[in-house]
């Protein structure tokens, strides 16, 4: 009998399953894992230094972002008041020439998945390719 390996059968590096996240996600230059509670970026992948180097920066002010009042607020509203759920589950921001997916995990809501497109990428095919990785990135953590 032959087994062959899939992605799903094997575990992964963070920083590997990081990359294999950004080999589907469109036009994607940068991800990074981010622990929202302390700001630190856990692991991260690039093309090139300036993408890495943008995302370390911003990883503190992501987490500020997802935790901060404005957020809960707006969260709160969507509830109608009440407290179920962690919150937004993905949110799309374009700023500048990037496109930014913060996908944050339903099984441990204060960590998030971030990934750093080109402007002129499909929002709606790059959350749906960004979402399809959450499982291999979760296992590697």
């Amino acid at each position: 009998m032959i087994h062959t390996n899939t992605l799903a059968d094997v575990t992964l590096s963070l920083d590997d399953a990081l990359s294999a996240g950004m080999q589907t996600v469109p036009n994607c230059v940068a991800a990074g894992y981010v622990d929202m509670q302390t700001g630190f970026l856990l692991g991260v992948q690039g093309r090139d230094d300036d993408s890495i180097a943008a995302l370390e920066a911003m990883s503190t002010s992501i987490a500020n972002l997802i935790l901060g009042r404005g957020v809960n607020a707006v969260e709160q509203l969507l509830s109608g008041g009440g407290t179920q759920g962690a919150g937004f589950g993905e949110i799309a921001i374009c700023s500048g020439k990037r496109l930014y997916l913060l996908l944050r995990r339903p099984d441990q809501p204060d960590h998030l998945i971030c990934y750093v497109s080109d402007d002129s990428t499909n929002v709606g095919l790059a959350l749906a390719k960004s979402a399809a990785n959450m499982k291999l990135i979760s296992a590697a953590v």
